[in-house]
Parts: C-alpha cells; structure tokens; sequence
C-alpha cells in the first residue's frame, strides 16, 4: 500500500489499473484509510486532501475529465471553477459539469456528469492537461443558472485574481444574447466587486446592501494623525467612521490561535484610538441574517449620531 503515496492526486480506477495496481490492493487500501473515494471508481491518498470542497471537487473533476476525454469537451460550471482556483460555496457540486462545443448533441446527464452543449465559439485553458472552460465564461455562465450570491462570490474572487478583467465579462455577456439566464447574469455580474477577498467578505457586502444599509469602501487603508500606517480594514463606513471585520472560522484556531487573538485586539484598540467604532462579524453572524444588520444599523446609526 505504500505504492500509493506516489501518486500525485486523485486517479481513477482506470489510470491505477494501468499503472499497475490491482483491485484488491486498491480495496485494501481503501478499507485502511490510505486511499479516499472521491467519487464512483475515483480515489486519492487521504494524506492529499485539505478538507475544502473545492479541493475534493477539483480532483475529481479532474480525473473524470481525463477518463472522459472528447474533442471539443472542455470542464464548464463549479468544476470549472473549482479547477480554477475558486470558491464553489454555494453551488451544485454533485456532479461534474462539462460542456460541448461545436456539436449538435443534446445536453445530457448521468449520476457522475452533466455534459452541456454549447454553440458559441469555443473559450478555454487548459489546467492539469484538461482543458477547462476560460474564467470568463465560467463566472458568466454560473451568473445565468446558479443562485445570486455564490455567484457574486465566485465572481468577486475571480476578479479579485485578476483571472479575468470587467471587459472580459462584458465580452462575454454579449455572447449569451438571448440564452436561458442571460437578463440575470448582466444583473449578477453588475454586482461584482474585485476588491472583496473571501467569499464571507462578498456574502457580508450583498447583506448589506440588500437590507438598505450605505455601501461600504472595501479594503481600506487607515492611519493615524501623524500619517501613520493603522490596519487595513474589510470594509469602512468613513463618513460614520465605522470598521467592519469579516473573520472567518479558522482564523484564530490552530498553534497560534492564541496569539492572533491577542494581535486582532492590539489592531482593534488602535482603530478606536484613531477615532473609529469597530464590528467584527463572521460565518455564524451573516447566517443569522436579521441580528447581523441590526447591529450593523445601530452602530451606524450611534456613529452617524456621534
């Protein structure tokens, strides 16, 4: 079983097979933890995987694409994306999407991969020897069929990663003229914001909006009155001089949890000294939607006060 720590991700039974494995060593291995199933006939070493879903989802997507290659068959949706290096929060992972260009047949699924046609003229990189559809057309085409704010998210990051740039999306949007989803991913895309760096960043800013609070500046860089560096800051109401922190769960777990703590309240105590009120908010908060907003609303409305 120790054959296996070769292996560089995920494989199909195919692939491990023909590097000349057999199935009884793939079982037992399984059986010992030493290989995960991602998938129908898709393993990886357990000691490769980091516990996010884009990971997971990569490596399968990847694999499947592999045992599946076609001409004019390229990753599409959240497999595209999570091969791409963004975030699928929120999005339908439980199948491979693929899409078709150039062809006739019709969309089609199984219980492993939805494979999509596709007329317009073709849009791709190539990732791990797969050819993936372009960012582009990725953030566009989850626009027009995923739900609102993983779709914000997941654009937000791809701008964020200079993956691709608003006149790339503006292309692209011209290409789907009168497609299923076209009117809601010109409103989607319309609300992109490159400067938000997670998507608990990107989620907390459409929260906010949507209950009608004023617009936070993003990324803001503060100092002091001598024109010293402070913090930089999630989001900043500058005209309340309110601070909002986005933190997500892992921020201060681990071996140095302790001491990150304790630098986030040194950081906190410097932008009060500067004459600022601060929020810090994460996960847990903005899925208690309504508590979040009312105290974002009183801070501003005290500030506004003040």
């Amino acid at each position: 079983m120790d054959g296996f720590a070769s292996l560089q991700g995920a494989a199909t039974r195919a692939e491990l097979i023909s590097a000349g494995y057999a199935d009884h060593e793939i079982r037992a291995a399984l059986r010992a933890g030493v290989l995960t199933a991602l998938g129908a006939g898709v393993v990886i070493p357990a000691d490769l995987l980091d516990g996010t879903p884009e990971q997971q989802h990569r490596e399968l997507a990847l694999a499947r694409a592999r045992c599946t290659a076609t001409p004019g068959r390229a990753l599409a949706g959240a497999s595209a994306a999570a091969v791409l290096g963004l975030p699928v929060w929120g999005l339908d992972t439980s199948r491979v999407a693929m899409v078709e260009n150039g062809t006739k047949s019709r969309s089609r699924s199984t219980g492993v991969m939805r494979v999509v046609s596709d007329r317009r003229p073709a849009s791709t990189v190539v990732v791990g020897g797969v050819p993936v559809l372009a960012p582009a057309r990725v953030v566009v085409d989850i626009a027009r069929r995923s739900p609102r704010i993983p779709a914000i998210a997941l654009g937000d990051a791809a701008l964020q990663a200079e993956l691709c740039s608003p006149d790339d999306l503006a292309n692209e949007l011209d290409l789907i003229t009168g497609m299923a989803g076209a009117a809601s991913a010109r409103r989607i895309i319309g609300e992109l914001d490159g400067a938000a760096e997670s998507v608990l960043e990107s989620r907390s800013r459409i929260e906010i909006l949507d209950a009608g609070l004023p617009a936070p500046e993003l990324q803001v860089d503060l100092y002091d009155a001598w024109g010293k560096w402070v913090a930089r800051v999630d989001f900043y109401w500058p005209r309340h001089r309110v601070v909002g922190e986005s933190d997500g769960k892992s921020k201060y777990s681990g071996a140095d949890g302790d001491g990150r703590l304790l630098y986030e309240k040194g950081r906190t105590d410097a932008l009060v000294e500067i004459g600022n009120r601060v929020i810090h908010w994460g996960w847990d908060d903005v899925d208690q939607r309504v508590r979040l907003i009312a105290r974002l609303t009183t801070m501003l409305s005290v500030s506004k006060a003040s």
